[in-house]
């Protein structure tokens, strides 16, 4: 099953079905419209309207006025008409590396995978400007499959992979490498853009702040260099070594 949170239409979910669809049977459900930074939300007080829409590659597909996980629970739940193996969600308009994992809609399709106790792999092109080439990351997700067709890369259960790909010409990719999570920082700031007294409009903006960590375990910096990064997410979000601290406690 493919899914995005760029929605339906985003030519990469769309580069996704064309590659894999030689190799599989497909179906998507995707949002209706944009919902890059929801997180793992879903609608729970407003019905949701699931719309056929037209895919290449894919035996049917829909579109879901909801939020990324909404299309996830209502394609395994209601949707789809068997059981599939997979759940892939992307191929993102950007990166989705270290804390900007919490508010990602992508991340969050494949984590509703995951609970639903199916292996999951969410699929990112880092620096895309648009229109990207989302081929080169297309075939990285390939690979990865096939390696997971074939016993060579495990995804447990309550588990998923997090892939993020550089935008650079496939030879160019100096190849793929496992990493923890790096830790995004930006210089955020809301700015007033209407309103005084009781009623007032901010907007949240904010670049990236650099950094100088050359640590090869992280994401971030794995990316920097070339590599593919993959990092594996669970759905348990435990703090294990806290929770042997406070089993001393109490």
């Amino acid at each position: 099953m493919l899914t995005n949170d760029d929605g339906i239409h985003s030519p990469g979910i769309r580069a996704l079905a064309q590659r894999l669809a030689p190799r599989a049977n497909l179906w998507a459900a995707a949002p209706s419209q944009q919902r890059s930074g929801t997180g793992h939300g879903i609608t729970v007080r407003e019905t949701l309207r699931a719309r056929v829409e037209e895919m290449t590659g894919t035996q049917e597909a829909w579109s879901v006025t909801g939020l990324p996980a909404d299309c996830v629970k209502l394609a395994l739940l209601t949707l789809l008409p068997a059981p599939v193996d997979l759940v892939i969600s992307g191929i993102n308009e950007g990166s989705n590396l270290g804390t900007d994992t919490l508010y990602s809609g992508t991340v969050a399709a494949a984590l509703e995978g995951a609970v639903n106790d199916l292996p999951a792999i969410a699929v990112s092109l880092v620096d895309w400007v648009g229109p990207g080439d989302f081929q080169p990351a297309a075939g990285v997700c390939l690979e990865l499959v096939e390696r997971w067709w074939r016993g060579e890369l495990m995804i447990p259960p309550m588990s998923m992979l997090n892939v993020n790909v550089p935008f650079l010409p496939p030879a160019a990719i100096k190849g793929i490498r496992a990493a923890r999570l790096g830790r995004q920082k930006y210089s955020d700031a809301y700015a007033l853009v209407d309103g005084e007294g009781e009623d007032r409009h901010f907007q949240l903006s904010g670049e990236r702040i650099a950094d100088d960590e050359d640590d090869l375990s992280l994401d971030i910096t794995l990316i920097r260099h070339g590599y593919v990064s993959v990092t594996p997410i669970s759905a348990d979000r435990t703090d294990h070594r806290l929770l042997a601290g406070l089993r001393d406690v109490f």
